[in-house]
């Protein structure tokens, strides 16, 4: 199919070529809207008690939307401070849109109190002001709004010396971590385009060939905004969608790519024209693609086993990325092969069939026990850390830098007004706020509670609660105060617990439940694929439990730097306290599939080896050293896509970044050079093995016997490159 396909392409590659530019300008439109439609409803993407508490009390609300300020640096209760607090709400109020100003009247300190007065701190040197806006306003005269209330607290700090005032709150972190997506996005591609491109210069010697990659990623990520509109209109996607839609289609686009045009041009070598050579690259080279791109999608499709539509929004996003990267691969890139046939020209140098990696195979052969023995001790070894992970959310201004100002804003709020601290526990019930207040006292002793706050409506018979922790009470303490309001649940009307730490506790359960049924889907998928691919029991299993290994490696490295600080300073990197609760989940999917692509390409050539006459041994040996230039250059690149992510600010956008590129690492080294061979010569004729009936119901001939005569054509093949 794909070399039928080929052929059409080659013979209207001008047609191709003008309908891959017309979607890429389609896509280039459809970034705006996708960057509208981000992070817009951030709680309707899962099911559980946490985020239909926050549903509720976000549908109550009276205001679209909150701008908060933390005003610090001189006494509250300084005449000055106090005059600037009442220009501010007189200002403020009087801008078009805004609901409500609430900003201290009072001072901290007064006689006879023993606490400060709300919105100021406990030592009376910091203001909290926080402005809402209507609910029904249009987003023009919305976003003027905000503007015109952020300009004028932001003149606060010239009003009085020494004042700082610092932005923040929930509507802000949201907007300022997509904002910090498309950043990241940006600069990760600019970092892996030019250096894409200069890397495949060296390796094929020559601009124009170089560039088919290059062109085949930005197609495939300009596309691929298209393809995140239209999910748009049934998933409400979140940032992490956008950057892991765009890193798989960087690094998948120039994987296919790069082994597309290494491929034409060892059968322009051998001597075939260029219709031939394009036919010929898409019956071998393509069809590794196609298997491999389907697992990679039906991997990511594993997500959909998640009961959260955060999950299935991240897996679909990815898979379309997917499919476009292969659609590129099978038709664009054919397409550019048959428009520069003569910049695009034969290798320079053929490959011999007795190089380093084949070298490194017959080594590999003779010790394939302790080999074997040996890297998979290791892998095990260095999947360790991970038994001791903890799983967090990293939502919010969690995930920014510690300079970003909306971290340094719930910074302020946790250390200077800890009973609005971010971390405290959110009671939404059905009814009235004396009700709710009343069932709510019995939780004001507890040595792990700081305070019980006032019940206050949050719409038509709703009303919200809150209980803040101790600063000390973190941790297992802070999930038990969860568990054990939940466990008190009132009798005569209904609550839903929320909160950050009710939403950790959510998602973590959900993962923990759910991931096994999404990993069996995944390797179920994988082996089916895998069998179709190569018509062999052993190889697809044997597939399996050595990316799993790989696997391991790179979620034990993440624990290590992550979570436990590791080189957190060398790497320019600061800790959330664990790994957010959906990156293992994410990881596993793109990672396994990801590893895959390297295992289907090696396969692929040892089989198309094996198949043509060498026996099991030396079609490994041929197969390593064919595909080791290719492949260990796509490996390279992907982990520059990688690397240029990881250097990006989003912490758990660099968790997920540096474990693809530490799975891909160790796929392309450990697994492919050492495990690969090593297995492969002790399982020897057992690698090709099948039930009879199984291989024919994958349209595959019976392997030929041990010991049989090469036929001419391996011969031919084994002495070119």
């Amino acid at each position: 199919m794909s070399a039928r396909l080929a052929l059409v392409c080659v013979r209207h590659h001008r047609l191709v070529l003008v309908m891959w530019l017309v979607l890429l300008g389609a896509g280039l439109g459809a970034v705006g809207p996708v960057m509208d439609r981000l992070d817009r409803q951030p709680w309707s993407v899962a099911a559980h008690e946490s985020v239909r508490g926050n549903r509720l009390m976000d549908g109550g609300r009276s205001f679209s939307g909150q701008i908060d300020a933390v005003v610090a640096g001189a006494p509250v209760a300084d005449p000055g401070f106090q005059r600037e607090l009442a220009a501010v709400r007189r200002d403020v109020s009087a801008i078009t849109g805004v609901l409500s100003v609430t900003a201290p009247t009072g001072r901290a300190g007064q006689a006879g109190q023993d606490r400060p007065a709300p919105g100021v701190s406990a030592d009376g040197k910091a203001a909290l002001i926080s402005v809402r806006l209507e609910r029904t306003l249009p987003d023009r005269v919305r976003e003027s709004a905000e503007r015109a209330v952020e300009s004028r607290l932001r003149r606060i700090a010239g009003a009085v010396p020494g004042l700082e005032v610092t932005l923040g709150g929930s509507d802000r972190a949201r907007r300022a971590v997509a904002a910090q997506s498309l950043a990241d996005t940006r600069r990760s591609e600019m970092i892996t385009l030019p250096v894409t491109l200069a890397v495949v210069y060296l390796l094929f010697g020559g601009l124009v060939a170089a560039s088919v990659p290059v062109v085949a990623a930005v197609c495939t990520v300009g596309t691929g905004m298209l393809w995140l509109l239209v999910l748009s209109h049934w998933y409400d996607l979140t940032s992490p969608a956008l950057s892991t839609t765009t890193m798989v289609g960087l690094g998948l686009a120039i994987d296919y790519s790069l082994v597309t045009v290494g491929r034409f041009r060892e059968e322009r070598a051998a001597g075939h024209g260029v219709p031939e050579s394009v036919v010929r690259t898409m019956g071998t080279a393509g069809r590794a693609i196609l298997f491999a791109a389907l697992i990679v999608a039906a991997a990511l499709c594993g997500l959909a086993a998640f009961p959260s539509d955060f999950f299935a929004a991240i897996g679909l996003a990815a898979a379309g990325t997917v499919a476009l990267s292969l659609a590129a691969a099978l038709t664009l890139t054919p397409a550019l092969l048959a428009a520069f046939p003569r910049r695009i020209g034969a290798c320079a140098a053929p490959d011999t069939d007795f190089g380093a990696f084949a070298r490194l195979a017959r080594w590999t052969r003779r010790r394939a026990l302790p080999v074997a023995v040996g890297v998979g001790v290791l892998l095990l070894a260095c999947a360790t850390p991970f038994l001791r992970v903890h799983l967090v959310s990293p939502v919010g201004e969690r995930q920014l830098p510690p300079a970003a100002e909306a971290r340094r804003y719930a910074d302020a709020v946790t250390e200077r007004f800890p009973q609005h601290r971010a971390d405290a526990v959110v009671v939404v019930a059905r009814t009235e706020p004396a009700r709710l207040a009343a069932w709510a006292g019995r939780f004001a002793g507890r040595p792990d509670v700081e305070t019980v706050g006032p019940a206050a409506p949050a719409g038509p018979g709703v009303a919200v609660l809150r209980i803040v922790p101790r600063a000390e009470a973190a941790g297992g303490a802070a999930d038990r105060l969860v568990h054990d309001i939940r466990a008190a649940r009132p009798a005569g009307f209904p609550i839903w617990v929320t909160g950050r730490n009710a939403l950790d506790i959510d998602f973590r359960a959900e993962v923990v439940d759910h991931a096994p049924q999404a990993a069996a889907l995944i390797a179920l998928t994988t082996f089916v694929l895998l069998l179709m691919m190569t018509g062999s029991v052993l190889l697809p299993l044997k597939a399996i439990a050595m990316n799993t290994l790989s696997l391991g490696a790179s979620f034990g490295a993440l624990v290590l730097v992550f979570q436990d600080g590791w080189g957190a300073g060398l790497l320019g990197v600061h800790t959330l306290g664990g790994l957010g609760y959906w990156l293992p989940v994410v990881v596993f999917a793109l990672a396994f599939g990801l590893s895959m692509d390297y295992e289907v390409f090696l396969l692929s050539r040892i089989q198309e080896f094996h198949d043509s006459g060498l026996d099991n041994d030396r079609a490994v040996e041929v197969g390593v050293q064919r595909s080791a230039r290719i492949i260990s250059s796509s490996a390279a690149l992907m982990c520059v896509v990688f690397i240029g992510f990881a250097t990006g600010e989003l912490m758990v956008m660099k968790q997920l970044a540096t474990a693809l590129a530490i799975a891909v690492a160790v796929d392309a080294t450990l697994v492919r050079c050492l495990l690969v061979p090593a297995t492969m010569t002790l399982l020897r004729n057992a690698n090709w093995w099948a039930p009879h009936t199984l291989r024919r119901a994958v349209g595959k001939p019976p392997p030929l016997p041990a010991g049989h005569e090469e036929r001419p054509a391996a011969a031919a093949s084994a002495s070119r490159a």
